[in-house]
Order: C-alpha cells, then structure tokens, then sequence
C-alpha cells in the first residue's frame, strides 16, 4: 500500500468502571457494557442505558435513535429502531460514510 499519510486506531471502550453501577444493581458484560434487554432496561428496572455503553456500533446516530426508543417506551408508546438505516461515518478527511448493509451481508442474507 502506498500513501501518504496512514491513520492507525485501536478501538474504542465503554467508560463504566467507578460508577457505582454495581451498588444499585446494574450489571455489565465480559467487555465492561451494560447488560440491557431488547428495550434498553437494565436489569433494574427504572434504569435504561443507550449508546456507548452497551453492545453495537459506538455511534452517535445510533445512541440518538436509541434514545428517542427509551424516551417513547417511558411514555408508554412502542418504538422500533432500524439500525439499517443508521449512517456510520468516520470523521477523517475526507470523511467517510456508509449507510445499510455491507455486499457481504447481503449476499450471506441471499440478496441479489
């Protein structure tokens, strides 16, 4: 590969340590992420988490989404998140961006 300019990145990880999460209950994973169910409520059930602190992409849109599903779940309506339809960008320049599945998935998912 020839360039002019390489971006090495390491990752990422959720910061959940020293905050008393265990004091009240709330459990985390193997990788330090809050355990929640299908509708973000941790295992108390008053307390939801969003974002990057829980499994999935750590994406700001994706965070968003999830917070409007909490928000409407608390006020007693259904909400529903399309994580197909959330964009991923990568804040280089120039940036990059991608939207909806990957050529792959889709042809593990059997899509022509």
């Amino acid at each position: 590969m020839e360039a002019d300019v390489a971006l090495v990145s390491v990752g990422r990880r959720p910061r959940t340590e020293d905050l008393g999460l265990d004091k009240v209950g709330v459990t985390l994973d193997s990788k330090k992420r809050i355990d929640v169910d299908d509708h973000f409520k941790t295992k108390v059930g008053n307390i939801y988490a969003i974002g990057d602190c829980i499994k999935g992409p750590m994406l700001a849109h994706k965070a968003e989404e999830e917070g409007f599903h909490v928000a409407e779940a608390i006020a007693g309506k259904h909400g529903t998140i399309n994580y197909d339809a959330i964009p991923s960008v990568i804040y280089t320049h120039p940036e990059v961006a991608s939207v909806g599945k990957t050529e792959e998935e889709l042809q593990a998912a059997g899509v022509e």
